[in-house]
């Protein structure tokens, strides 16, 4: 088998600096083009939200152009109200701010009596000292402008009086104003223009992706996007009515608790929902600190506490696990980074796109097989198959992060955890040390942990559960007395090569119920000489030989034909657990060299010795009460 040309270093280094310098190009072209990008962005996610009502009301007769304008009329109204909503209110909170330094003097001098001692003091002359700092710059600015100095033989021309300037300053502030307004009304505008053609053409665009991935590939291709399309919507739809549901009801509360500008605070927290794991809580502070502005007492802050916190309690552990039912297949790691990388390009409208954002990279690396990379790096899902991940944290004596992994997959699937997740880490051992990249005491560190990994997973088992093998067995204990009453078939295993083969043997000998199977393992030191003198003397009716691949082929075939010329009556089994190639081919080598049977994995192996064990108790003589 021919291995594949490896990418020259120069080629892959060319390759990692285009890739670098894409990526700032599409940085800055991030940054510069948000006039044009962020309703456009805008009007992506406004059409996976409407679109679904679009669908919906077109099933119910209404025409294509109909059911557009309904909804985009309708998502004008309610973003342009709630817009209004917001800047009234704003402006109504700064113009009242002023109004409550009496509130907020009084709760600090309460806090100041509740506590007295040296912390208290430090913290009091600490306020003074920073208050100090404040005032000293404003004092000194004052007399600047002013021209006023405590040298009383300034001379009287110094004193005189400048003639004072036109300030133009509320002209400015309006034109800022005027043009800050104008840009905001001309981008929702943008968004809903772009809005009404892309719903329009939905079709249109879903069948021009399609033609630039070719014919050849048309119903993979089609497939791919409605299912991205539904994901994406179905995900955007659910955030949008659990937020949307959150501040409804956040407003409505603050409103009989009457808190002031209880509509902002619901808008402003459900907004920054979208910013998950830290954002509701933020958003949480914004009406604690309003009423402790401007309420009178303790009580109305104390409350609004309690009804937040209780109403964030329900909405993360009882309304989102039953309107999502998994989680948004993105890691809580991308998703700050995606927060932070949006929030600095875009700054607020970014923050609220950036968790969509994310959730659709990720759904379209799942898809598509050329972005695979954005679902490795971003998704939920483990980079690592457990099997890989358990080999990795045994070569770096990581034995926590192993027993963890060791004792989660033994409760899910305690009969196949050994084929699926140990074994093959066994097999990646064997395979490093073939190829050097293990050295001895490596390979010996994987072994120990595996072994300690091993007896914690055992300890781990309540004392009153037997495993699930013995559970499974005893049910055939009532066919009679002469079945549990019968002396224990021997086995005598013998690992091929090393410590690794040992290990398999030693699993093995877990799965078995000690009840039915005496099971001895010879060491990896004995000799084959050796070996043959024991099993002459000891006549064992089973020799389990186990050979790890990927090496340990040609040891096998040896034994096998040294057992079969000194104890022809003997029954071989040879376990080649992990092997995933060449299975026919290997049987036929060793059914040549005297082997009875060939096993690719340890319930196979049990299975075959349970099926047999009717036959090879029946030489064996019962044991009397």
């Amino acid at each position: 088998m021919t291995r594949a040309p490896r990418t020259p270093l120069w080629q892959r280094a060319v390759i990692l600096l285009s890739g670098t310098v894409v990526g700032l190009i599409i940085v800055l072209g991030l940054q510069w083009g948000r006039p044009i990008l962020i309703p456009i962005a805008m009007a992506i996610m406004l059409t996976f939200l409407l679109n679904p009502v679009v669908l919906a009301l077109q099933k119910r007769g209404l025409g294509r152009v109909s059911s557009v304008m309904i909804a985009v009329t309708t998502a004008g109204i309610v973003i342009m109200g709630l817009s209004w909503m917001v800047t009234r209110q704003v402006g109504g909170m700064l113009a009242e701010l002023p109004q409550n330094t009496a509130n907020i003097r009084s709760k600090v001098k309460t806090l100041r009596q509740l506590g007295s001692g040296t912390m208290m003091v430090q913290f009091e002359r600490m306020f003074d000292e920073i208050s100090q700092e404040f005032q000293a710059p404003t004092t000194e600015n004052t007399t600047a402008q002013t021209g006023e100095t405590t040298d009383d033989s300034q001379s009287p021309v110094a004193a005189t009086p400048s003639t004072p300037r036109t300030d133009a300053t509320p002209w400015l502030s309006l034109t800022g104003y005027l043009g800050s307004a104008l840009e905001v009304l001309t981008t929702l505008a943008f968004s809903l223009v772009l809005l009404v053609f892309f719903l329009m053409g939905r079709e249109d665009l879903r069948d021009r992706l399609v033609r630039l991935a070719g014919k050849a590939r048309l119903a993979v291709t089609s497939k791919a996007i409605e299912d991205i399309t539904r994901r994406i919507s179905h995900y955007i739809v659910m955030v949008a009515v659990v937020n949307g549901g959150f501040g409804i009801v956040l407003s409505c509360g603050l409103f009989v608790l009457q808190v002031p500008y209880a509509l902002l605070w619901g808008f402003v927290a459900a907004g920054l929902r979208f910013l998950p794991y830290i954002g509701p809580w933020i958003g949480a502070l914004f009406p604690i600190l309003m009423c402790l502005a401007t309420s009178v007492g303790w009580w109305q802050p104390i409350l609004v506490f309690g009804f937040v916190m209780a109403l964030e309690l329900i909405c993360n552990n009882v309304v989102e696990p039953l309107v999502f039912r998994h989680s948004t297949g993105v890691s809580p790691t991308a998703l700050f980074i995606s927060a932070a990388f949006w929030l600095f390009l875009w700054g607020p409208i970014g923050l609220v796109l950036s968790a969509p954002f994310a959730v659709c990279l990720v759904v379209v690396g799942k898809n598509v097989p050329q972005l695979g990379f954005l679902h490795l790096l971003m998704g939920d899902v483990p980079a690592l198959r457990a099997d890989v991940g358990l080999y990795q944290r045994l070569l770096l004596a990581d034995q926590h992060g192993a027993n963890s992994l060791v004792v989660h997959r033994s409760k899910h699937s305690p009969d196949e955890f050994y084929d699926e997740m140990l074994i093959p880490a066994l097999n990646y051992a064997k395979r490093d040390v073939q190829r050097d990249n293990l050295t001895a005491e490596e390979q010996d560190r994987v072994i120990l942990g595996m072994r300690a990994a091993l007896d914690h997973a055992e300890g781990q088992r309540p004392a009153d559960e037997p495993s699930a093998v013995i559970r499974d067995e005893a049910d055939s204990s009532h066919a009679g007395d002469s079945v549990t009453l019968m002396k224990p078939v021997k086995i005598l295993g013998c690992p091929a090569a090393d410590e690794t083969d040992r290990l398999g043997l030693q699993m093995l000998q877990q799965l078995l119920n000690p009840t039915r199977w005496e099971f001895e393992i010879t060491a990896v030191e004995t000799l084959t000489s050796e070996l043959m003198d024991r099993i002459i003397q000891e006549r064992p009716q089973i020799v389990c030989i186990a050979s790890l691949p990927p090496s340990g082929m040609a040891h096998a075939r040896y034994l096998c034909k040294r057992l079969r010329n000194a104890v022809p009556e003997v029954q071989i089994i040879v376990g080649r657990w992990g092997l995933l190639r060449n299975i026919k081919v290997e049987r036929d080598r060793l059914e040549q060299a005297g082997a009875n049977f060939m096993t690719t994995t340890l319930l196979e192996t049990r299975q075959l010795l349970e099926s047999r064990y009717p036959l090879l108790t029946t030489e064996l003589q019962p044991q009397r009460a």
